[in-house]
């Protein structure tokens, strides 16, 4: 029964293709007038449809071969683009995230206290604010986030835990690029 099943379903498959593939001939419709094409009539109709193929490339070579000269006068302007840079986009270094309000003040005070007696050349900031469900603490204003990575591995030396974030900064506390940011010597 499985077998007449298979058998019956490929009986109807390949006869459903043999009609498929059987009509070779072309029927066109113009108005109420029907014309069949056959093989011998092919001829004829591809040499009318030539002539038609023509008239279009010769059109479009036509609009194909008009070229627009921008005169020497305005060649010679270049449009400078002008970047806006937003400068209170930049970057901290984060030594402090929990959620104790206490915790971070200490923390905060520490790092002010070591950085008046260890670092030279910079003054950071520290800034203490909450963040759902923490309590933050960062430091600094960057605008260059390699300069904060290598202040950040001076700051690694007390807060082990610092990393450089993306956060807004007061451009008006950001080193200048030639300041040099180092250890006091004892």
């Amino acid at each position: 029964m499985q077998n007449f099943k298979i058998i019956f379903f490929f009986l109807v498959i390949t006869f459903s293709l043999l009609i498929a593939c059987s009509t070779s001939e072309t029927t066109t419709s113009t108005g109420d007038q029907v014309t069949e094409t056959t093989e011998e009539n092919t001829d004829n109709i591809n040499d009318d449809n030539n002539d038609s193929d023509l008239m279009i490339s010769s059109l479009s070579d036509t609009y194909f071969s008009n070229t627009n000269t921008i005169p020497s006068a305005y060649s010679e302007i270049k449009k400078k683009v002008e970047e806006e840079v937003d400068l209170t986009k930049g970057f901290r270094i984060q030594i402090y995230s929990g959620q104790d309000v206490y915790e971070a003040d200490t923390v905060a005070s520490t790092f002010r206290a070591w950085s008046d007696t260890t670092i030279v050349g910079y003054q950071a900031e520290t800034y203490t604010f909450f963040k759902t469900p923490y309590y933050r603490v960062h430091i600094g204003n960057f605008h260059d986030r390699n300069r904060a990575f290598v202040f950040s591995k001076m700051v690694k030396r007390l807060f082990s835990d610092a990393w450089v974030v993306y956060d807004t900064v007061d451009p008006f506390l950001v080193p200048e690029d030639t300041t040099q940011i180092m250890f006091q010597e004892l």
